[in-house]
C-alpha cells in the first residue's frame, strides 16, 4: 500500500523533527518548511498528498495561507497542527479550506487517526478541541475597544476573518502599508506585543457568525451518509462511556 506524502510547515526544528519520526511508520515526509513564504514554493517542488500547517508560521501564518494553497491546490489535504486549541480558530481553518485541527501535543495515535480520516476525505478535530466557540469576555470587555476609531475596527473586523493585509488593502482601498501602520496602532492601543495576539483578540470579538460551527451542530458528529448537504446530525448516544470520553469530532465529506 502506497504511503501518503506529507510536507511539515512547521517552524520549530524541534517539533518538525519529533513530526518526522511520529509519521515514519505509516507516513512520507517528503520536506520540512519552516518559513511561511515558502510553503507554496515547497507544495509545488515536493507534491505532497497532505500538508501539515502550524498556524504561527513566521511571515506569513497559517490562516493567511489557506485560502492560496486551497486556491492553487484543490486537491491537496490540510492538517493543521497548532498550540492553539481553540474552537474559534479551528472553525476559521475549517471555514478556510483545512480538512484537520489537532494540538501539537497529540499522541502518534491520535495524529495518525487524523491523518487517516483526512486522507479519507472526512474532517477531523481533535478531542481536545471545545465543541463550541465561546467568545472571550477579555475582548468583549477591554477598555481600549471605546479608543479604536471607526477604521481600526474594521481592520480588527476583517483580520478576525483571517484577511492578509494585501486582501484588506484592496477591500478599503488603501496601500498595505496603511493597513500595516494601523494593524501596528491598534495593536498599541491594545497593548498587544504579537500579529498572532492580535488575530487572535481580533477573532474572539463577537461577530455576524459568532458560535456557528462551519460543520454543523457543535455536537459530536460520525459519518453520516443521511446528513443533509448543508450539516451533519447528531451522532446518538451510546452509552455512559461515550459521554464521559471526549472523542474526536469526524464527519464525511458534504
Amino acid at each position: 500500500m502506497r504511503r501518503s506524502l506529507v510536507l511539515i510547515c512547521d517552524d520549530h526544528p524541534l517539533m518538525s523533527q519529533g513530526l518526522r519520526a511520529l509519521l515514519k511508520p505509516t507516513c512520507l515526509a517528503v520536506g520540512v518548511v519552516n518559513d511561511g513564504r515558502e510553503v507554496i514554493t515547497e507544495i509545488e517542488r515536493t507534491k505532497p498528498d497532505i500538508l501539515l500547517l502550524d498556524l504561527s508560521m513566521p511571515h506569513r501564518n497559517g490562516l493567511e495561507l489557506l485560502p492560496d494553497i486551497t486556491s492553487a491546490y484543490p486537491a491537496l489535504k490540510i492538517l493543521i497542527v497548532t498550540m492553539h486549541v481553540d474552537r474559534a480558530l479551528a472553525d476559521l481553518a475549517l471555514q478556510k479550506g483545512a480538512h484537520g485541527f489537532i494540538p501539537k501535543e497529540a499522541s502518534a495515535e491520535e495524529l495518525n487517526a487524523a491523518i487517516e480520516a483526512v486522507m479519507a476525505g472526512k474532517v477531523f478535530i481533535s478531542p481536545r478541541v471545545p465543541r463550541r466557540a465561546f467568545r472571550d469576555s477579555a475582548a468583549l470587555q477591554h477598555p481600549a475597544l471605546d479608543r479604536l476609531t471607526p477604521r481600526h475596527l474594521q481592520i480588527l473586523r476583517l483580520i478576525g476573518d483571517g484577511k492578509s493585509t494585501a486582501d484588506m488593502a484592496e477591500a478599503l482601498g488603501v496601500s498595505p502599508r496603511t493597513v500595516e501602520f494601523h494593524r501596528a496602532s491598534i495593536r498599541k492601543a491594545l497593548g498587544i506585543t504579537t500579529e498572532w495576539g492580535l488575530m487572535r483578540f481580533a477573532i474572539m470579538l463577537p461577530g455576524e457568525d459568532a458560535g456557528r460551527d462551519p460543520l454543523g451542530e457543535s455536537a459530536e458528529t460520525v459519518d453520516d451518509p443521511t446528513a443533509d448537504d448543508d450539516g451533519t446530525r447528531r451522532a446518538p448516544e451510546t452509552g455512559a462511556s461515550d459521554r464521559t470520553t471526549p472523542r474526536p469530532e469526524i464527519v464525511g465529506p458534504p
